[in-house]
């Protein structure tokens, strides 16, 4: 059952174009280095300034491996100081219905 992952992350004022440049090379990263990656799209609201990940893991093993594995931990540097508050995540699994 694929786990899907929503992760909200506000730039700090100023760091927009240097959080969206690290989050576009943390998406093509993972899709070429994450196993069990189905689906890391970056989303962005002009409004607020925020960005949005939508990610969605095969199993929580492969999530579980994209959060300790180097992609992640490069994007991790390259946030750092960079960020208005730590980046909301939300784990989901989907209903059967």
């Amino acid at each position: 059952m694929s786990i899907v992952v929503i992760a909200e992350i506000e730039p700090a004022p100023y760091n927009e174009p240097a959080v969206e440049e690290a989050l576009l090379a943390a998406v093509a990263r993972v899709r070429s280095e994450d196993l069990g990656c189905e689906q890391y799209d970056l989303h962005h609201d002009a409004r607020t300034g925020r960005f949005v990940m939508v990610e969605r893991w095969a199993e929580q093993s492969a999530l579980e491996s994209h959060a300790a594995g180097a992609a992640f931990a490069a994007l991790g540097s390259a946030l750092e100081g960079r960020l208005a508050v730590p980046i909301a995540l939300r784990t989901l699994q989907p209903l059967d219905v």
